[in-house]
């Protein structure tokens, strides 16, 4: 999915839409949007991401941004409309995507290998 097709499917989610008259206020999201993309790509790029391959940021709107479709359809809208909303100072909106976000990127994390740590009775 391209930088655009994301901000777009964001920007609909928030009401932010040219539809609704809000032209000058999409073409101002519009200029700080890669920056925005970017954090939280590289968010849940950490979080997705289990080989060495370096993190690299989109530079345009066209760019592809590489992670799982279920990341990018579950996950990735609600942290760009907290970012979106916190430009815009929304404040109610941004608090609610910011917790729908947490809740969401939780969801993601896996845990790999468990470590027995209880102390056993020889051991004290």
């Amino acid at each position: 999915m391209t930088g655009s097709q994301l901000l777009n499917n964001s920007l609909k989610i928030l009401g932010y839409t040219d539809q609704n008259g809000n032209e000058q206020l999409t073409a101002g999201i519009r200029n700080s949007a890669v920056m925005n993309i970017n954090l939280i790509y590289s968010d849940l790029w950490r979080i997705t991401n289990e080989s060495d391959t370096p993190f690299v940021p989109i530079n345009s709107l066209s760019d592809t941004v590489d992670l799982p479709d279920d990341v990018l359809y579950d996950v990735f809208p609600y942290g760009l409309c907290m970012h979106i909303a916190r430009s815009e100072n929304d404040g109610d909106q941004q608090q609610f995507y910011t917790s729908l976000y947490n809740q969401k990127r939780l969801s993601l994390s896996k845990f790999n290998t468990i470590e027995d740590s209880f102390i056993g009775s020889g051991d004290l």
